[in-house]
């Protein structure tokens, strides 16, 4: 992949694979942080902007060109360590899981995916239980991301609908066979 990535400050060049490797280390701790809070979860593009900021190494790239390598460096390295599917934490701003999530766990684990959404809340419930949130008084659930939840909540826009066409049949003068205007009379024939 040719992603160009530099250090703030000095605008120094920084390998891709050298910012990768940061990015995923520095992501695994916000995502680790991002557990401890009960029904946390996080955006690519918060958690883009909070992986270039603490490593003082960014690039100018689209989120989307990069941050399924560093998700899956992370999901490699959580699978590794026994734990729970961190990446699952990182949503898109509907709440559903990023592109590529179902396929780099079955990757990892061997195992198809085929719910990726259950399977996510699933593994976010685990995190959290994992990395010491606070569980509500019931004990909690896997359940779909809050912004899953708060984007049901909100309704449609109300729009008008839209004006309907009437279709009225054509009427013609009886002698020259001309459509005759609104007043019924002929223009031709009078």
């Amino acid at each position: 992949m040719t992603v160009s990535t530099f250090r703030i400050g000095d605008g120094q060049p920084v390998a891709y694979e050298t910012a990768k490797h940061l990015w995923a280390k520095s992501a695994r701790d916000v995502l680790g942080e991002t557990a401890g809070t009960y029904g946390g979860d996080i955006t690519a593009a918060q958690l883009a902007d909070a992986v270039q900021r603490r490593t003082s190494v960014k690039t100018t790239a689209a989120v989307s060109t990069w941050m399924a390598d560093v998700l899956e460096e992370v999901a490699a390295d959580a699978h590794g360590r026994g734990e729970p599917a961190i990446t699952s934490l990182c949503v898109r701003p509907d709440g559903t899981v990023e592109e590529g999530y179902g396929a780099a766990l079955s990757r990892l684990t061997g195992a198809p995916v085929t719910d990726t959404e259950r399977h996510a809340a699933e593994q976010r419930f685990a995190c959290y239980q994992r990395f010491g949130a606070p569980l509500p008084a019931d004990g909690g659930r896997p359940s779909p991301s809050r912004r899953t939840v708060e984007a049901r909540r909100v309704p449609p826009a109300r729009r008008e609908p839209a004006a309907r066409k009437v279709e009225r049949p054509v009427v013609v003068c009886p002698r020259c066979f001309m459509q005759l205007p609104a007043t019924g009379v002929c223009d031709s024939c009078g």
